[in-house]
């Protein structure tokens, strides 16, 4: 027996993070999710089992977004009672069980100067991307105040044409 089953675009990602207001100042001045979708306290049975954290672990949140439809979200969960241990991730190596947040931005140029002015760490300035023997949009990758890595290609998303769509240049 199959059933149909449909999942939609992806919703938001959580990151469970350190500091929450550094998070949302990293999220904000860098890649300009200026508008909070909700902020809070979240507690119960329901939220422990979903984060996996003990039972009276304390949850502060807040959910940003980047346009109106509120899709593409990125949430920042703070934990403590007690306070969660830290991955170990490397900054110039990546590791199975790590993912990048990828995400569309119209001017590397403008971001590298805002990653630079708040001592963001950077995995790789823009580079066109070489696939398949062409030449394509530019990208570059950089790390939030976590750890947690980020891909940028360059791209206005007011536009039509995605450039993962486009050919590129041989």
């Amino acid at each position: 027996m199959t059933d149909a089953l449909h999942v939609s675009a992806m919703v938001r990602s959580a990151l469970i993070v350190s500091n929450l207001e550094r998070s949302t100042a990293f999220y904000t001045n860098v890649l300009g999710f200026a508008d909070v979708y909700w902020e809070g306290v979240l507690e119960g049975t329901s939220v422990e089992k979903l984060l996996g954290v003990p039972q009276g672990s304390q949850c502060r949140a807040r959910i940003l977004t980047p346009s109106p439809e509120n899709m593409g979200m990125v949430g920042l969960f703070e934990l403590s009672n007690p306070t969660p241990k830290t991955v170990q991730k490397s900054d110039t190596t990546s590791q199975v069980g790590e993912a990048f947040l990828v995400f569309y931005a119209s001017d590397l140029d403008v971001v590298m100067e805002r990653l630079t002015a708040g001592g963001y760490g950077v995995l790789c300035a823009p580079i066109p991307l070489e696939h398949d023997g062409k030449v394509k949009q530019r990208e570059m990758g950089c790390l939030d105040p976590d750890g947690f890595k980020i891909n940028l290609i360059e791209w206005d998303p007011d536009r039509d044409a995605r450039p993962e769509l486009t050919p590129g240049k041989a």
